[in-house]
């Protein structure tokens, strides 16, 4: 399922395509000249390199699931060998029958092998989901949460950004308030240095003056 699941550039895929021939040779899934069948289903139209790759994991699944004996398989192979040479489809696919019927093939098994390889199909298109379900539990999950821890971070920081904003304006006014007490309280300082200084002078002058009066008073 790494092949759908990865989509990483394979410098083998050019020598892969060479070396295998598509599925419409192997194995073709729809008549290729039916414009409806060619169309994809949905919204979603297929690159060449898309449909490459799909055709080359077919191709390698067909090939290795591929049962015994003439079957569905060998059935559509020789469809699509002749179709060039035989246009009805009718007596293309009379024509090939008979060609493998010599060889074994029944119509019970033709049908009952085809039944086969559309269970392969169900089988691979689980394996293509488990592997889509993990790819996505492991890539497309993680970033999930990855992106969801990132804006709950950018969340918090810029609440912590708008708290510190607010305590850093609270702060600013608070300082201006201080700034402003602090030099009231520096100015009353020094002015009751002042007038303690003029008080002191004031007091140890009278004081000599009264010594001298006593002195020569008494």
């Amino acid at each position: 399922m790494g092949l759908f699941v990865e989509f990483e550039p394979d410098e083998n895929s050019e020598v892969r395509r060479s070396e295998q021939p598509s599925l419409s040779q192997k194995f073709p899934l729809s008549n290729p000249s039916d414009p409806v069948a060619q169309r994809p289903p949905g919204p979603v139209a297929l690159s060449a390199a898309d449909v490459d790759k799909f055709e080359q994991h077919f191709s390698a699944l067909f090939e290795k699931s591929n049962f015994p004996g003439p079957d569905y398989y060998e059935f559509w192979k020789m469809m699509d060998t002749l179709e060039a040479h035989v246009k009805d489809e009718n007596a293309r696919m009379a024509a090939v029958y008979a060609t493998l019927s010599i060889q074994g093939l029944t119509k019970t098994r033709l049908i009952e092998s085809a039944a086969q390889y559309k269970q392969i199909i169900e089988q691979d298109k689980a394996e293509f989901e488990k592997a889509v379900a993990n790819k996505a539990s492991t890539e497309v999950d993680g970033r999930h949460q990855q992106l969801q821890d990132l804006e709950k971070k950018m969340a918090d920081n810029a609440a912590l950004i708008q708290q510190l904003t607010k305590e850093i304006t609270e702060a600013q006014a608070t300082t201006e308030q201080l700034k402003k007490q602090l030099a009231e309280q520096e100015e009353k300082i020094v002015a009751n240095r002042q007038g303690y200084q003029v008080a002191c002078e004031a007091m140890v002058r009278k004081i000599n003056t009264d010594i001298q009066k006593i002195e020569t008073s008494l």
